[in-house]
């Protein structure tokens, strides 16, 4: 059976209206100790409002925004500093403080996290999540409650859920058009983790620009180079070797580096006899002279808090979409064949 206000109210041993205020973010009218006591029995109950915010219970605006990280030990990945970062950078010229959820990260969404995204205590979220999952029932509650939200790193989110993303299909055609323009034909394509968003465009987009140059797109060029959550995957990386392509266009800069690992313990060279390309020119593709796709992660984060603020003023979710843009960075790693 579901929980009610007043089954919080009675465990709390306050009333209804006290529950209401706190669970609606209006401070000052209650203790700490009080407030805390009724969202630990509220989580613990897994209570949730029944209805949406209206005019006349709509909470106080905090002018803070929330990010949502996919690992919350975000100095370990340059994905979640910089996206803060650009966050940060157009949060503060529009007088708002960011606010980064620290929730289990075992347990993105449950019954009793389910009350962190109802609380009020900022206006708004915006995730930073890259594959597909946890926060998925999260992104479908918030906009029942009219709580602005923005989703990054995906071509599409929920319904009342604006989304940015990375421009994956033209980074792809970048990649093997690249390729094609230095006489490559044969031409694999090394895949990410399974539950991820950006691969499903990248590998869509890869079949779609091969076709279109009238060169193959089968199944067996597919290699899939890591398990689910970036894993990577060093034994199907391991078959490259095999399907006699001369170059692979990779889903990013970590597989192709992995790759070429691998490659190299097989006694080829790059780009000698296989030449790479990946995508996000991360800090260890220069030094390999790596050709790749370079994107900003804090164009991500920058037009992702711009989403938010025209979702927050009324716009419609899907006219805040926001794409950001990529552009080729030419290394050592491609062979020229055309000569």
């Amino acid at each position: 059976m579901r929980s009610s206000i007043r089954n919080v109210a009675e465990e709390a041993g306050v009333s209804i209206a006290t529950v209401s205020m706190v669970l609606r973010g209006i401070e000052g009218r209650t203790t700490d100790e009080t407030r805390e006591r009724v969202l630990k029995v509220a989580r613990r109950l897994s209570y949730t409002p029944v209805k949406p915010p209206t005019s006349q219970n709509r909470p106080l605006e905090t002018g803070i925004v929330t990010l949502v990280p996919e690992h919350q030990e975000m100095e370990k990945h340059d994905l979640h500093m910089l996206t803060y970062q650009g966050v940060v950078s157009v949060a503060r010229r529009y007088g708002y403080d960011v606010l980064t959820s620290v929730g289990q990260e075992s347990q993105q969404y449950t019954d009793q996290e389910r009350t962190r995204y109802l609380d009020r205590r900022s206006d708004g979220f915006i995730f930073a999540v890259s594959y597909q999952g946890p926060w998925e029932d999260a992104l479908q509650l918030l906009p029942e409650y009219k709580i602005p939200a923005v989703a990054c790193f995906r071509p599409e989110a929920p319904a009342g859920v604006a989304a940015v993303s990375v421009d994956n299909a033209g980074a792809i055609r970048i990649a093997v058009e690249h390729l094609i323009a230095h006489g490559h034909r044969r031409i694999a394509y090394l895949c990410g983790p399974p539950d991820n968003f950006d691969e499903e465009v990248r590998r869509r987009a890869w079949v779609q620009v091969m076709r279109e140059h009238g060169l193959e797109a089968s199944e067996r060029l597919l290699v899939p180079g890591s398990g689910p959550r970036h894993a990577l995957d060093a034994a199907t990386m391991a078959s490259v070797a095999q399907l006699g392509v001369t170059a692979v266009a990779c889903y990013n800069d970590a597989e192709a580096l992995a790759l070429w690992k691998t490659l190299e313990a097989q006694g080829l060279k790059v780009p000698d006899d296989i030449s790479l390309v990946g995508i996000d020119d991360n800090p260890s593709a220069a030094p390999r002279n790596l050709t790749t796709i370079a994107h900003s992660f804090m164009d991500i984060g920058r037009l992702a808090m711009e989403a938010w603020i025209e979702l927050r003023n009324g716009g419609e979710a899907r006219d805040c979409y926001k794409l950001a843009p990529v552009k080729l960075i030419a290394r050592a790693s491609v062979r020229d064949l055309s000569a």
